[in-house]
């Protein structure tokens, strides 16, 4: 009987303890947005809509064929610089950046695609295109398809994402060019384009977002408020929390974008270090099971990408996690499958829906 229920669930999805222990979160980040949110149902309805449509998303895409995965790579990034371009043409402006379009009725960020498709792009170039000759001709295309969208994307201007999807392309390229010499080739690049990006393209108010990470007592009442009040919640939240629903930075308005970037705090003050707890291992247990995935596959393009697609996954909660105790910048990162954002949320469960597609028949 089980193995016959077994065979069942693997019809739905390639893997569904995976697919489970997804489920289970975006459950647990469910329950936190409707206390982060003060009680608000619409919010919640809303929320859990994205869900639904961001799982049909995953289901679909996890059985897909990674041949055509591999095929459809430049289509879906040519895709993804379409949608950035018209965000620069006539994009919503929404608290004095322009980064959204309206799809289908929705609001929907684009930039939230380049998390999967920037990925893609390069291992089908670096996997079936490029080869040990014309190296330098190469790293050149290499560049231009990273920099493309991300000067896109500055342009909005979104600090967070651009970083993001510059971090996406480096843990690929790290990947597919896994040795001494060319990792110190990318640290190099990248440490050198530090400085250029501080004079030349970052605004005043994103410097001061960096800056107040150094020292968020310089300014308690303006940029160094959200820092702040984050700690304070996550600090009184001791061992076993407030209780949830009863978080007084959440409930009293002192804690800023709480169902967004901040919910970990929301989190952490409510359900203090249980709840966190619980969290890390529901997202240990996804990335034990994608590292399954990518141990496993044969396919050069299928290893590489899945293992990117992980590294992402990784770098995005560890981001949005330090970003709330005060070890990076405030940049915009949600918390994956916790936070309220339709784009991240579809884009995240299509993310581990190439990763389980990656897996299928492998």
């Amino acid at each position: 009987m089980l193995r016959h229920n077994s065979k069942n669930f693997g019809e739905i999805v390639p893997d569904f303890t995976l697919f489970l222990t997804i489920c289970i979160t975006l459950l647990y980040g469910t329950i936190i947005l409707y206390s982060a949110s003060n009680n608000d149902t619409s919010i919640i309805f809303s929320h859990l809509a994205k869900i639904f449509l961001g799982l049909i998303i995953m289901i679909v895409i996890s059985k897909v064929n990674i041949n055509l995965i591999i095929t459809s790579s430049p289509y879906i990034y040519a895709l993804s610089l379409f949608f950035l371009f018209l965000v620069f043409l006539s994009g919503t402006d929404v608290k004095g950046a322009s980064r959204w379009i309206s799809l289908f009725g929705f609001n929907f960020q684009p930039s939230e695609i380049l998390k999967i498709s920037l990925p893609m792009i390069l291992c089908w170039y670096v996997s079936i295109v490029a080869d040990d000759k014309k190296r330098f001709l190469h790293l050149i295309v290499l560049l231009i398809i990273t920099f493309l969208p991300i000067l896109f994307v500055i342009r909005q201007p979104d600090l967070g994402m651009s970083t993001i999807a510059l971090m996406c392309a480096l843990i690929t390229l790290f990947l597919s060019y896994f040795n001494l010499q060319n990792i110190i080739i990318l640290l190099t690049l990248f440490l050198t384009s530090i400085p250029l990006v501080w004079k030349y393209f970052l605004l005043d108010y994103q410097k001061s977002r960096i800056l107040t990470m150094l020292d968020p007592s310089s300014d308690p009442l303006g940029s160094g408020w959200n820092i702040i009040q984050s700690k304070i919640a996550i600090g009184s939240g001791g061992f076993f929390g407030k209780g949830l629903f009863n978080g007084t930075q959440t409930k009293l308005e002192f804690l800023p974008e709480r169902s967004n970037d901040f919910i970990f705090a929301v989190l952490s003050e409510e359900l203090g270090f249980i709840g966190v707890l619980l969290l890390f291992i529901l997202y240990l247990i996804i990335i034990y099971r994608c590292f399954l995935i990518t141990q496993k596959t044969k396919n050069n393009y299928g290893k590489i990408l899945s293992g990117s697609l992980l590294l992402i996954f990784i770098m995005l909660f560890t981001i949005n996690i330090g970003m709330c105790i005060g070890l990076f910048p405030v940049v915009g990162i949600t918390l994956p499958l916790i936070s309220q954002g339709g784009s991240s949320i579809v884009t995240t469960l299509a993310l581990f829906g190439v990763i389980m597609s990656v897996g299928h028949k492998s």
